[in-house]
């Protein structure tokens, strides 16, 4: 019976995992490519949590105070 060698078996293993690695990655990337994500209306970019948890931060920061208007300002990358 042959001796196989250890280090040619991890190698083996380790090509094995990095190159299904890599199908499921290009898999992963056809699908993303395929179905993007559809972008939210300016109007419905407020949810409810994100309302109710501005409140509460203010609320507990300064008692008493209101929140009457949330504005999302984004930072150009």
């Amino acid at each position: 019976m042959k001796d196989v060698n250890l280090l040619v078996v991890c190698a083996n293993a380790f090509a094995a995992t990095i190159g299904l690695l890599s199908g499921l990655a290009l898999i992963l990337r056809g699908l993303v490519e395929l179905f993007p994500e559809k972008p939210k209306e300016a109007k419905d970019s407020t949810d409810a949590a994100m309302v109710a948890a501005i409140t509460s931060a203010v609320a507990t920061v300064i008692p008493g105070a209101r929140v009457t208007l949330i504005e999302e300002k984004k930072v150009a990358s």
